[in-house]
């Protein structure tokens, strides 16, 4: 692997769709670079693997994790020899963490409302590589989500306040496949929680009170 691999990218996050979803996708941009893409659902994983590795690496660290996460974290990847930034990333209000994050030595802050194109040109430069990846929408959100008429259900109930077993109950599906619908309504609008998804649902007119505004 280090005889094949340049450089390399880790992403530290918690939330496996979100991390799975991202990981596929700069997987299949950075490979062509030489730039392997790994992930840790942790903190204490991906110093581990840091550890064990003679590359060097650019960090993509979630802001909020349980354990060590935040600006603590960044203070302390930036410390290790190998890892050349430290970028983070976070559902959190740009504007407030922003400038925090940079406090901390973090050489860019992105928000997870960013489509993987947004952040593959916002990457790339750091492993100086220049920014000619054609991107199929540079912008911060999509213009169009691919919701399934199930998953549109799905989201109407739970913009009203449902938990899963009465979203099961009424659709007459089970809880995991409950649960499989919401991880890929959360992929789709690249969101990772409930409150998130609501408030890019009402944005984009996707639930049932506003789809026919």
């Amino acid at each position: 692997m280090d005889a094949i691999y340049k450089k390399s990218l880790l992403i530290i996050d918690d939330h496996p769709v979100y991390r799975d979803a991202l990981r596929e996708k700069l997987s299949h941009v950075f490979s062509g670079d030489g730039i392997e893409v790994a992930v840790a659902s942790n903190a204490n994983d991906g110093l581990s693997l840091l550890e064990q590795s003679n590359h060097q690496w650019i960090v993509l660290l979630d802001v909020q994790m349980p354990g060590l996460s935040g600006l603590a974290g960044i203070k302390v990847f930036k410390k290790i020899p190998n890892v050349e930034h430290v970028v983070s990333i976070s559902g959190l209000d740009v504007n407030s963490w922003e400038p925090k994050t940079a406090s901390a030595g973090a050489s860019l802050f992105l928000s997870k409302d960013s489509t993987a194109d947004f952040i593959i040109l916002k990457l790339k430069p750091l492993f100086a590589i220049d920014p000619d990846y054609v991107a199929t929408d540079v912008n911060l959100e999509p213009k169009e989500f691919r919701l399934t008429q199930r998953q549109l259900e799905v989201l109407d109930l739970i913009a009203q306040g449902h938990p899963n077993k009465v979203i099961a109950d009424y659709l007459d599906i089970s809880e995991q496949t409950v649960k499989i619908h919401i991880n890929q309504i959360f992929k789709e609008l690249r969101v990772f929680n409930r409150t998130q998804a609501m408030i890019k649902a009402q944005k984009h007119h996707l639930l049932l009170e506003t789809r026919s505004k």
